[in-house]
């Protein structure tokens, strides 16, 4: 986690940035500087998952601006979290699938934030891996994650729903098999 405090952007401290815009063409604009903030405060604070009704419990400072008096609501955020989804960037983790999952959408509260997508986490683990000599060996994902030899990299300490769908592209193509054994994964990288 970085020890620097977050730099808000100068729009974060003007009250029509806490209202969702009725105008289409403004709205998307908006919603694009959100997932932005969203994203870098994410990434800052190396955050993965969001609870919206905590958020929002426990006056965010990232929904909440007190020097202005303004906060999002609910309502606010949830579609503002939709549309990051739609981008790519989010994906709710509330349990549900398929038409459960379509019917109950008002009912999601938890967010997985990916302020770097699956293929570029699978580049980064990937570039690592080879530049570390680890070609046609076996890591486990906990080594990956938290091993003195990746501190030094940004996936350390990733999150790891993100790190499994990064194998996962890794997997597609080619460069990589995972494999389970009880609660361990392990994954075996080849070259290419």
């Amino acid at each position: 986690m970085n020890n620097q405090v977050f730099q808000f952007p100068p729009y974060y401290h003007k009250e029509p940035f806490f209202t969702i815009q009725p105008i289409l063409n403004t709205r998307k604009k908006q919603f694009q500087m959100w997932q932005d903030l969203i994203l870098q405060y994410c990434r800052h604070y190396k955050i993965y998952e969001l609870d919206i009704n905590e958020s929002i419990k426990s006056n965010s400072v990232l929904f909440n601006n007190e020097k202005i008096n303004r906060k999002l609501s609910r309502e606010s955020l949830k579609s503002i979290i939709d549309d990051i989804i739609e981008n790519g960037f989010a994906e709710w983790v509330d349990s549900a699938s398929g038409k459960e999952k379509e019917k109950d959408k008002n009912n999601y509260n938890r967010v997985l934030i990916m302020w770097r997508k699956p293929d570029e986490w699978a580049s980064l683990i990937y570039k690592w891996v080879a530049d570390c000599g680890l070609l046609n060996t076996v890591l486990t994902v906990w080594e990956i994650q938290n091993g003195d030899d990746s501190k030094k990299q940004e996936f350390h300490q990733l999150n790891t729903a993100i790190l499994m769908k990064s194998l996962k592209v890794l997997e597609k193509q080619s460069k990589c098999q995972t494999f389970s054994q009880d609660e361990n994964v392990g994954v075996k990288f080849f070259s290419i």
